[in-house]
């Protein structure tokens, strides 16, 4: 018999068996005696470790699909970010994962129990509903790229609203009046703070929102598609186009050369993250930057102050700012002649 199978016939969560093995607080003494006493009928091997302060930092990847995070340069980035930090601080990194189709309590509850000093938690891909269970979380934890009002974590996010006003405000000076947005169809709060951050700067000018929205998949073939069949059906453009990400833009860019729209004289297009194939497409993307290795990096220092604190502290959200790189994809109309 293994452990699990141990869980189930004593009807207890794994993390309770770990707890029992493992000579830790967070579970009844009656528990534990009857997990131990089981262990031994049916025998179950466990080593007691003994109780020692935490030399690693625990790195949890949320995956709900995905579809937005991957191996891509921006999440390489941001990792190689909280590994560094991690390193500095005197800890060692153990990555891990939780899966949209675990039980995601069940998850948490171990991450709870685990024997690391503190966690970071990449949430890009986690809903509100989803932060909110890390609420109840007893061990030093930092939210990493997304956040919401409700939450009680620390948090280090982008100024996603910030970065897509910039994008914005740079083509209405550029000459555009009919803008419109080129939204994921997967649905995280960093996308939704993005088109906020659109918003914002076309009320700010004056400008009418039509609500031209296009929706499109978040990977390079299901966005390259998806405009391909929004292209053979749709009326006449906006100028300008601000898309979620890089990933998104360029793909789109595709398509609109292929169904013969000249770029950026006919459509100009912004993209977000300023990833390397940004500087390498035709046009060349202009995009916001964002500092991905200094995201992670700050996680981990937020996160190695909150560790060892025994008095309470609010939780902090830190916003990291971006920065607009001005490069080919925008046609300056003011100036054309």
């Amino acid at each position: 018999m293994n452990k699990k199978e141990l869980a189930t016939l004593l009807d207890v969560s794994p993390s309770a068996i770990s707890i029992a093995f493992n000579g830790r607080k967070g579970i009844s003494d009656k528990t534990r005696d009857r997990i131990l006493k089981a262990a031994e009928l049916y025998g179950v091997e466990y080593s007691p470790r003994k109780i020692s302060a935490s030399n690693y930092i625990s790195f949890v990847i949320f995956k709900e699909h995905g579809q937005v995070f991957g191996d891509t340069p921006f999440f390489s980035s941001v990792t190689e970010g909280v590994n560094s930090s991690i390193t500095e601080a005197g800890y060692k990194m153990q990555m891990s994962y939780i899966y949209g189709n675990q039980n995601l309590e069940e998850r948490i509850e171990e991450l709870c129990d685990s024997d690391c000093a503190g966690v970071v938690l990449l949430a890009t891909e986690m809903s509100n509903e989803d932060i909110a269970l890390c609420n109840d979380i007893k061990k030093p934890m930092v939210l990493l790229d997304s956040w919401y009002d409700g939450s009680v974590k620390d948090c280090v996010a982008i100024n996603n609203t910030q970065g897509t006003f910039l994008a914005t405000r740079y083509l209405i000076e550029c000459g555009h009046t009919r803008l419109g947005y080129i939204h994921s169809n997967i649905h995280i709060n960093n996308f939704n703070e993005r088109y906020d951050g659109f918003c914002r700067a076309l009320a700010l000018a004056g400008l009418v929102e039509e609500d031209v929205r296009i929706y499109v998949g978040s990977t390079s073939e299901t966005a390259y598609r998806d405009m391909n069949h929004y292209l053979e059906r749709a009326g006449k453009l906006p100028t300008g186009l601000v898309a979620d990400n890089d990933i998104i833009a360029l793909s789109c860019m595709r398509a609109l050369k292929e169904h013969g729209y000249k770029l950026p004289d006919a459509v100009s297009i912004v993209g977000f993250d300023d990833t390397p194939s940004a500087f390498v497409s035709a046009p060349k993307l202009t995009t916001v930057r964002v500092p991905k290795h200094r995201l992670g990096m700050e996680a981990v220092e937020l996160l190695v102050r909150r560790i060892g604190k025994t008095e309470p502290m609010s939780p902090i959200c830190m916003r990291i700012g971006t920065d607009l790189v001005v490069r080919d994809s925008v046609l300056k109309i003011a100036q054309k002649s």
